[in-house]
């Protein structure tokens, strides 16, 4: 049987070909049995005449045959999701520069908005535009020498007066002086103190092209604490703003145990009655803010955030015990009240927020609790509290809400800095901090205020004359003069160079002459060395003015440079109607139109100045005024006509809404206090250009002829 049916025999099959070095077996007979491979993205012509792509690159199999052009959107790895994802972050990326630019041109001045245009004219890219607008203040780069020094240049007359150029004047020898007028020099200066602002960008570049370091800004979520905006990037910087302008000069707040409660969510230093009030303040004080002076639009951001921080005032300010928080927000609200020249109101916060202090016993020397921590807290608030109501009854010439200062001890900064913080800068450019000397700063201003509280009870009765004696004004003088004296090292003459620096001096001489005309106001012989110290006095305020201007103009946000402004303005007015004009016209006119030009740059930020440079502009002569228009509005697109259009120059001063007893700082020997208030003097204003109005009517209709009634 077994060789009727033979076993059959295996047949040996021939061994598979190796597959290709490095092919992936597409196209092959093999690849059907294992699967069609998968493919991240099809060539453009597959896509178009939907057919099965196998994506081999350069060129898939189906254009090969077909003999079409094979072409890919995608990279290798993506998808066409992902391909439209990256294009769309590139095109971003192209985009978003452009919009950059397109907002600084709506927030920069005019000039510097042509200067802009002009650059992008002669090809400049958009990249170089962007760097020199944010490292700083456009024009003062554009005007640069091949050194590193930046400054501004005066509207009329380029050079300082040389009735202020007298061997005795300190701020010649200042470090800010020399790295504004002089070249550094060619050999090495980091050895001698006398040239030490020639490698400190604070006497370099201005204090506004320099940004505030705090790491605690990166992480706080500002929305949280108020229902206005949820931009956080917007808010982070309006509360940059006031911490910068603000703060140092008013200090109603601990700046750390603020910022670290508004990070962590906690209350005990920070409530959104705070913050909206402090928004509501920094709104005048951030220039990327449309209309921050219109106060009265609702529309505004200023408007909405100040509603908001009202609305939660009705409801602090009923509770039974009072919270540091809003005696904070208080003097904050205050501070708001006073620059939209509403100061009665801010006067009516104010009171509210003494009377809490006075519950929480916080000008007592332990400050009302035994927490080391919330003592400190207390005592700043205190020392701010007292030092905002001595600075206001001093220029209101009216005495103290409270006489004596809080019996904490303020401690010696440069021992203690912690106590007071520190605000540390860096400037475009550069990888170096630089502190602000916050602590030397406050402490200075603590004690001039607690200065001029005292001489505000010793000489102002509410609705009387001051009572003056020659003696009297020289021992406040000689008072002043010790405080001077005193200053702490980074704030004596030869190195100040920020405006918190310099504005402490401004107010040691401004206040000089302030009480050495009294005397004068009131009658009272004097000799003529008198008027040597105002003199004096008035010499180093100008060079003072004219060195802020020079190394950080007058555009960003400062009250008090306002006043000081206006004081220089109205003395400058005096003496141009005076004979010293037959031999200094041109020196005094270049001063005029600088303090001009500075209240009115200042008219940008708060109304108050809108209306001080009206006050100013109208007791201008014919052919001042017509200098001042050809320097102040040259690049305004309101320049021509005439000067009694409606245009940037005569914005509207809404009298309706002032209520200010702030006096302006204008020398008046045949008047009294009252007639020297802003409120007075704006009414009186209003009277006389109505009465103005009505003579014009009267001329022109008697200069018609009488119209014959008909048959």
């Amino acid at each position: 049987m077994d060789s009727d049916n033979p076993r059959p025999t295996k047949r040996s099959l021939p061994p598979l070909a190796p597959a290709p070095a490095g092919g992936s077996g597409q196209g092959s007979a093999g690849a059907s049995s294992r699967g069609r491979r998968q493919v991240t993205a099809a060539c453009e012509a597959c896509r178009k005449r939907k057919s099965k792509c196998n994506a081999e690159r350069p060129q898939c199999s189906l254009c090969i045959r077909h003999g079409t052009d094979c072409r890919y959107a995608t990279a290798p790895t993506e998808t066409h999701s992902q391909a439209l994802k990256r294009k769309h972050g590139e095109l971003q990326d192209r985009i978003t520069p452009y919009e950059e630019l397109f907002d600084i041109l709506k927030t920069k001045s005019e000039t510097e908005s042509l200067e802009i245009l002009r650059r992008i004219r002669s090809g400049a890219d958009v990249g170089s535009i962007l760097r020199h607008a944010k490292d700083g203040d456009l024009l003062i780069q554009l005007s640069l020498a091949p050194e590193t020094r930046r400054r501004y240049e005066f509207p009329y007359a380029t050079e300082m007066p040389a009735s202020i150029l007298v061997s005795d004047n300190l701020y010649l020898r200042s470090f800010v002086y020399e790295t504004t007028f002089r070249a550094p020099p060619s050999y090495s200066f980091s050895q001698n103190p006398q040239l030490q602002g020639y490698d400190d960008d604070r006497y370099l570049k201005p204090y506004h092209a320099a940004q505030v370091i705090d790491p605690n800004f990166d992480n706080v979520d500002v929305s949280k604490w108020t229902t206005v905006s949820s931009d956080d990037q917007l808010l982070r910087r309006l509360l940059n703003s006031y911490l910068y302008y603000q703060h140092p000069w008013t200090a109603a707040f601990h700046m750390n145990y603020f910022l670290r409660d508004m990070t962590t969510g906690r209350k005990r230093f920070c409530s959104s009655l705070l913050v909206n009030a402090i928004l509501a303040a920094a709104c005048h004080m951030c220039r990327e803010i449309p209309d921050r002076t219109k106060f009265w639009v609702p529309q505004t951001l200023g408007y909405q955030f100040l509603a908001e921080a009202k609305r939660l005032w009705e409801v602090e300010s009923r509770k039974t015990v009072s919270s540091l928080t809003t005696i904070q927000a208080a003097i904050v609200l205050s501070i708001v009240a006073t620059t939209t020249a509403m100061d009665r109101v801010g006067t009516s916060y104010l009171l509210q927020a003494i009377a809490m202090a006075y519950n929480l016993d916080i000008f007592s020397a332990t400050a009302g609790t035994r927490n080391v921590s919330v003592r400190k807290a207390r005592a700043f608030t205190a020392w701010g509290l007292f030092c905002w109501q001595a600075w206001q009854r001093f220029y209101f010439f009216m005495p103290p809400l409270i006489r004596d200062p809080p019996e904490y001890p303020l401690p010696d900064p440069i021992l203690d800095s912690q106590w007071y913080g520190e605000i540390w800068v860096r400037y475009p450019l550069s990888q170096t901090l630089f502190p602000t000397n916050l602590g030397c700063i406050v402490k200075s201003n603590f004690d001039l205020r607690k200065l001029m509280n005292d001489i505000a009870a010793e000489i102002f009765e509410e609705g009387r004359p001051p009572k003056v004696t020659a003696d009297k004004i020289l021992e406040c003088k000689s008072r002043l003069d010790v405080w001077f004296a005193s200053l702490p090292d980074p704030l004596t003459p030869t190195k100040v160079v920020l405006p918190d620096h310099i504005k402490i001096h401004l107010e040691y001489y401004g206040t000089m002459i302030s009480l050495m005309r009294l005397p004068m106001e009131s009658t009272v012989n004097v000799e003529a060395t008198w008027h040597n110290i105002i003199t004096y006095a008035e010499i180093r305020l100008e060079t003072l003015l004219r060195l802020y201007y020079l190394r950080h103009s007058y555009e960003s946000y400062d009250p008090l440079l306002m006043h000081w402004l206006m004081f220089l303005g109205d003395t400058t007015l005096g003496k141009l109607h005076s004979k010293e004009a037959l031999v200094s016209l041109e020196a005094l006119r270049s001063t005029l139109i600088l303090c001009a030009k500075g209240i009115y740059d200042q008219g940008h930020n708060y109304h108050i100045a809108v209306l001080v440079f009206r006050l100013l502009r109208d007791r201008m002569k014919d052919s001042d005024f017509d200098l001042l228009r050809t320097h102040l509005f040259a690049f305004s697109p309101s320049s021509s006509g005439d000067a009694s259009s409606s245009s940037e120059d005569d914005p509207p001063l809404m009298l309706q809404y002032v209520q200010a007893q702030w006096l302006a700082p204008i020398h008046t020997p045949d008047s009294g206090p009252t007639k020297r208030s802003l409120e007075y003097l704006l009414r009186e204003y209003e009277r006389l250009s109505l009465d103005r109005n009505v003579e014009d009517v009267s001329e022109v209709s008697s200069s018609m002829d009488p119209v014959s009634p008909g048959p």
